[in-house]
Protein backbone atom coordinates (compact mmCIF):
# COMPACT_ATOMS: atom_id res chain seq x y z
CA UNK A 1 0.00 0.00 0.00
CA UNK A 2 2.85 2.36 0.94
CA UNK A 3 4.60 1.56 -2.34
CA UNK A 4 1.45 2.37 -4.32
CA UNK A 5 1.07 5.72 -2.51
CA UNK A 6 4.71 6.49 -3.26
CA UNK A 7 4.19 5.80 -6.98
CA UNK A 8 1.07 7.98 -7.07
CA UNK A 9 2.88 10.81 -5.27
CA UNK A 10 5.85 10.54 -7.62
CA UNK A 11 3.51 10.76 -10.61
CA UNK A 12 1.76 13.83 -9.17
CA UNK A 13 5.12 15.49 -8.51
CA UNK A 14 6.29 14.84 -12.07
CA UNK A 15 3.04 16.20 -13.51
CA UNK A 16 3.42 19.35 -11.40
CA UNK A 17 7.00 19.67 -12.61
CA UNK A 18 5.83 19.41 -16.22
CA UNK A 19 3.34 22.23 -15.62
CA UNK A 20 6.08 24.29 -13.97
CA UNK A 21 8.37 23.81 -16.97
CA UNK A 22 5.62 24.99 -19.29
CA UNK A 23 5.07 28.09 -17.13
CA UNK A 24 8.82 28.82 -17.12
CA UNK A 25 9.00 28.43 -20.87
CA UNK A 26 6.01 30.69 -21.46
CA UNK A 27 7.42 33.29 -19.08
CA UNK A 28 10.78 33.26 -20.84
CA UNK A 29 9.23 33.71 -24.29
CA UNK A 30 7.07 36.54 -22.90
CA UNK A 31 10.24 38.19 -21.61
CA UNK A 32 11.94 37.74 -24.98
CA UNK A 33 9.04 39.38 -26.76
CA UNK A 34 8.96 42.21 -24.18
CA UNK A 35 12.64 42.87 -24.91
CA UNK A 36 11.92 42.89 -28.64
CA UNK A 37 9.17 45.47 -28.08
CA UNK A 38 11.57 47.61 -26.06
CA UNK A 39 14.07 47.37 -28.89
CA UNK A 40 11.40 48.53 -31.35
CA UNK A 41 9.75 51.29 -29.31
CA UNK A 42 12.88 52.69 -27.66
CA UNK A 43 15.49 51.76 -30.26
CA UNK A 44 17.18 49.79 -27.47
CA UNK A 45 20.04 47.76 -28.94
CA UNK A 46 20.86 46.17 -25.58
CA UNK A 47 17.31 44.81 -25.28
CA UNK A 48 17.59 43.30 -28.77
CA UNK A 49 20.88 41.62 -27.80
CA UNK A 50 19.39 40.16 -24.61
CA UNK A 51 16.34 38.82 -26.51
CA UNK A 52 18.57 37.01 -28.99
CA UNK A 53 20.75 35.55 -26.23
CA UNK A 54 17.78 33.93 -24.46
CA UNK A 55 16.97 31.65 -27.38
CA UNK A 56 19.20 28.84 -26.09
CA UNK A 57 17.40 28.89 -22.72
CA UNK A 58 14.05 28.45 -24.48
CA UNK A 59 15.47 25.53 -26.48
CA UNK A 60 16.74 23.88 -23.30
CA UNK A 61 13.31 24.13 -21.65
CA UNK A 62 11.62 22.61 -24.70
CA UNK A 63 13.96 19.62 -24.43
CA UNK A 64 13.13 19.21 -20.73
CA UNK A 65 9.37 19.36 -21.41
CA UNK A 66 9.58 16.80 -24.21
CA UNK A 67 11.80 14.45 -22.19
CA UNK A 68 9.55 14.55 -19.12
CA UNK A 69 6.35 14.21 -21.16
CA UNK A 70 7.69 11.14 -22.93
CA UNK A 71 8.80 9.66 -19.60
CA UNK A 72 5.33 10.18 -18.13
CA UNK A 73 3.67 8.58 -21.15
CA UNK A 74 6.03 5.61 -21.15
CA UNK A 75 6.22 4.87 -17.44
CA UNK A 76 3.10 6.24 -15.76
CA UNK A 77 0.25 5.21 -18.04
CA UNK A 78 -1.77 8.44 -17.67
CA UNK A 79 -5.44 8.41 -18.62
CA UNK A 80 -8.24 10.82 -19.59
CA UNK A 81 -7.52 14.50 -18.82
CA UNK A 82 -3.96 13.80 -17.64
CA UNK A 83 -3.19 11.95 -20.85
CA UNK A 84 -4.51 14.82 -22.97
CA UNK A 85 -2.51 17.35 -20.95
CA UNK A 86 0.77 15.45 -21.20
CA UNK A 87 0.34 14.78 -24.92
CA UNK A 88 -0.59 18.44 -25.54
CA UNK A 89 2.50 19.72 -23.74
CA UNK A 90 4.82 18.41 -26.47
CA UNK A 91 3.38 20.47 -29.38
CA UNK A 92 2.72 23.45 -27.07
CA UNK A 93 6.38 23.48 -26.05
CA UNK A 94 7.28 23.22 -29.74
CA UNK A 95 5.10 26.25 -30.48
CA UNK A 96 6.76 28.25 -27.69
CA UNK A 97 10.19 27.27 -29.01
CA UNK A 98 9.25 28.55 -32.46
CA UNK A 99 7.98 31.81 -30.92
CA UNK A 100 11.36 32.18 -29.23
CA UNK A 101 13.08 31.60 -32.57
CA UNK A 102 10.98 34.30 -34.25
CA UNK A 103 11.60 36.75 -31.38
CA UNK A 104 15.34 36.11 -31.67
CA UNK A 105 15.23 36.58 -35.43
CA UNK A 106 13.46 39.93 -35.00
CA UNK A 107 16.03 40.98 -32.39
CA UNK A 108 18.95 40.12 -34.68
CA UNK A 109 17.33 41.93 -37.61
CA UNK A 110 16.81 45.04 -35.47
CA UNK A 111 20.46 45.05 -34.43
CA UNK A 112 21.55 44.82 -38.08
CA UNK A 113 19.38 47.64 -39.45
CA UNK A 114 21.41 50.40 -41.07
CA UNK A 115 18.86 53.17 -40.47
CA UNK A 116 16.28 53.86 -37.75
CA UNK A 117 12.68 52.78 -38.22
CA UNK A 118 10.50 55.79 -39.15
CA UNK A 119 8.17 56.90 -36.38
CA UNK A 120 4.88 55.86 -38.08
CA UNK A 121 6.21 52.34 -38.73
CA UNK A 122 7.67 52.16 -35.21
CA UNK A 123 4.29 53.03 -33.67
CA UNK A 124 2.45 50.48 -35.82
CA UNK A 125 4.99 47.74 -35.03
CA UNK A 126 4.72 48.56 -31.33
CA UNK A 127 0.93 48.25 -31.43
CA UNK A 128 1.07 44.94 -33.28
CA UNK A 129 3.76 43.64 -30.94
CA UNK A 130 1.79 44.63 -27.83
CA UNK A 131 -1.25 42.80 -29.18
CA UNK A 132 0.79 39.65 -29.88
CA UNK A 133 2.35 39.83 -26.40
CA UNK A 134 -1.09 40.29 -24.78
CA UNK A 135 -2.39 37.19 -26.58
CA UNK A 136 0.65 35.19 -25.47
CA UNK A 137 0.15 36.21 -21.84
CA UNK A 138 -3.55 35.41 -22.00
CA UNK A 139 -3.02 31.97 -23.50
CA UNK A 140 -0.42 31.05 -20.88
CA UNK A 141 -2.93 32.13 -18.22
CA UNK A 142 -5.62 30.02 -19.91
CA UNK A 143 -3.23 27.06 -19.91
CA UNK A 144 -2.44 27.49 -16.23
CA UNK A 145 -6.12 27.68 -15.27
CA UNK A 146 -7.31 25.15 -17.86
CA UNK A 147 -9.75 27.71 -19.22
CA UNK A 148 -11.09 26.48 -22.56
CA UNK A 149 -13.37 29.51 -23.04
CA UNK A 150 -10.46 31.94 -22.68
CA UNK A 151 -8.38 29.85 -25.07
CA UNK A 152 -11.17 29.85 -27.63
CA UNK A 153 -11.47 33.66 -27.36
CA UNK A 154 -7.75 34.10 -28.04
CA UNK A 155 -7.96 31.69 -30.99
CA UNK A 156 -10.69 33.84 -32.54
CA UNK A 157 -8.99 37.16 -31.69
CA UNK A 158 -5.91 36.37 -33.78
CA UNK A 159 -7.68 37.74 -36.84
CA UNK A 160 -6.86 41.23 -35.52
CA UNK A 161 -3.15 40.35 -35.61
CA UNK A 162 -3.66 39.24 -39.21
CA UNK A 163 -5.31 42.58 -40.01
CA UNK A 164 -2.29 44.44 -38.63
CA UNK A 165 -0.02 42.24 -40.73
CA UNK A 166 -2.02 42.87 -43.91
CA UNK A 167 -2.28 46.65 -43.41
CA UNK A 168 1.37 47.12 -42.47
CA UNK A 169 2.58 44.91 -45.29
CA UNK A 170 0.56 46.96 -47.78
CA UNK A 171 1.98 50.18 -46.36
CA UNK A 172 5.58 48.94 -46.59
CA UNK A 173 5.11 47.81 -50.19
CA UNK A 174 3.59 51.19 -51.05
CA UNK A 175 6.52 53.03 -49.45
CA UNK A 176 9.00 50.87 -51.37
CA UNK A 177 7.27 51.84 -54.62
CA UNK A 178 7.03 55.54 -53.82
CA UNK A 179 10.49 55.85 -52.24
CA UNK A 180 12.87 53.31 -53.85
CA UNK A 181 15.76 54.46 -51.63
CA UNK A 182 13.91 52.92 -48.63
CA UNK A 183 13.73 49.41 -50.10
CA UNK A 184 16.32 47.89 -47.72
CA UNK A 185 14.55 49.43 -44.72
CA UNK A 186 11.15 48.12 -45.76
CA UNK A 187 12.45 44.64 -46.53
CA UNK A 188 13.60 44.54 -42.91
CA UNK A 189 10.21 45.82 -41.73
CA UNK A 190 8.38 43.18 -43.78
CA UNK A 191 10.54 40.53 -42.12
CA UNK A 192 9.68 41.84 -38.65
CA UNK A 193 5.96 42.14 -39.45
CA UNK A 194 5.83 38.60 -40.78
CA UNK A 195 7.64 37.17 -37.76
CA UNK A 196 5.28 38.92 -35.34
CA UNK A 197 2.37 37.46 -37.30
CA UNK A 198 3.91 33.99 -37.03
CA UNK A 199 4.24 34.36 -33.26
CA UNK A 200 0.52 35.12 -33.24
CA UNK A 201 -0.15 32.00 -35.31
CA UNK A 202 1.68 29.84 -32.78
CA UNK A 203 -0.38 31.42 -29.99
CA UNK A 204 -3.50 30.15 -31.74
CA UNK A 205 -1.87 26.71 -32.04
CA UNK A 206 -1.46 26.66 -28.27
CA UNK A 207 -5.08 27.83 -27.87
CA UNK A 208 -6.23 24.85 -29.94
CA UNK A 209 -4.25 22.49 -27.70
CA UNK A 210 -5.63 24.04 -24.51
CA UNK A 211 -9.20 23.57 -25.76
CA UNK A 212 -8.43 19.94 -26.64
CA UNK A 213 -6.66 19.37 -23.32
CA UNK A 214 -9.66 20.62 -21.32
CA UNK A 215 -12.60 19.41 -23.40
CA UNK A 216 -11.26 16.57 -25.54
CA UNK A 217 -12.68 18.36 -28.61
CA UNK A 218 -10.80 19.94 -31.50
CA UNK A 219 -11.51 23.45 -32.78
CA UNK A 220 -12.43 23.91 -36.46
CA UNK A 221 -9.48 23.77 -38.89
CA UNK A 222 -9.61 27.52 -39.54
CA UNK A 223 -10.60 30.65 -37.62
CA UNK A 224 -13.66 32.71 -38.57
CA UNK A 225 -12.79 35.30 -41.19
CA UNK A 226 -13.99 38.84 -41.51
CA UNK A 227 -13.10 42.31 -40.42
CA UNK A 228 -15.87 43.00 -37.96
CA UNK A 229 -13.58 43.67 -35.01
CA UNK A 230 -14.25 46.82 -33.02
CA UNK A 231 -10.56 47.67 -33.41
CA UNK A 232 -8.67 48.34 -36.59
CA UNK A 233 -4.94 48.55 -37.27
CA UNK A 234 -3.47 52.01 -37.73
CA UNK A 235 -2.69 53.25 -41.17
CA UNK A 236 0.91 54.41 -41.45
CA UNK A 237 1.43 57.92 -42.73
CA UNK A 238 3.92 58.35 -45.56
CA UNK A 239 7.26 59.77 -44.45
CA UNK A 240 7.85 63.42 -45.09
CA UNK A 241 10.18 64.14 -47.97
Amino acid sequence: MHQKQHIVQRYEDELLHLRSLMEQMGGLVEHQLSLVLAAITENDGQAALLAAQQDSDVDALEHKVETLAIRLLALRGPMAADLREIVACIPMAGALERMGDYASSIARRLSQMEQPIPRPARLALSEMGRLVLEHLRRIMDALEHKDADAAHAIWAADQLVDQYCEAMTADSLEQMTRHPHTIRLHIALLFIIRNLERIGDHTTNIAERVVFMVTGSMLPPSRPHGHDSQHSPPRQEPPRS
